[in-house]
């Protein structure tokens, strides 16, 4: 099928690629249809989140591994129950980036990720109980 995106005009998307929000993306409860587009020139941590609903929405999301190497985030027994995951389904785990007003500036929040399982295409942002912060800057490390 087709989508209209802001960023990237008309591109065709597998029916099957999208993920379907059990928990919405604060802020944009009512969009729950994602897509998720990759450049291979941009490496594989990072990645875009379209919106099949609204053509304007699309999140810059980043491996959160290729900021800080020792993030761990406690995944709850709900939030497995939610993405209908078995223990053996690999979940993704990616985080929304902010772009500064310098490319410097630009921040990742480590305390809301958002978990993939793409043996189900659920998705859902959770706020962990974990003590990581909203705003941890991408280059230097400063939250």
């Amino acid at each position: 099928m087709q989508i209209t995106t802001r960023d990237f005009g008309t591109i065709e998307v597998e029916k099957e690629s999208i993920l379907t929000f059990k928990q919405p993306i604060f802020g944009f409860e009512e969009y729950t249809k994602y897509v998720l587009i990759s450049d291979a020139d941009m490496g594989s941590g990072i990645c875009w989140l379209q919106s099949v609903e609204n053509q304007d929405i699309c999140f810059i999301l980043m491996d959160p591994q290729e900021i800080t190497p020792d993030y761990a985030p406690s995944i709850s027994q709900e939030a497995l129950l939610t993405l209908q995951a078995v223990p053996q389904d690999p979940l993704d785990c990616w985080v929304i980036t902010v772009i500064g007003k310098t490319f410097q500036e630009s921040t990742v929040n480590l305390k809301s990720p958002i978990l993939m399982n793409h043996k189900t295409n659920y998705a859902m942002q959770i706020i962990l109980e974990q003590d990581y912060p909203i705003r941890q800057r991408i280059f230097n490390g400063e939250g």
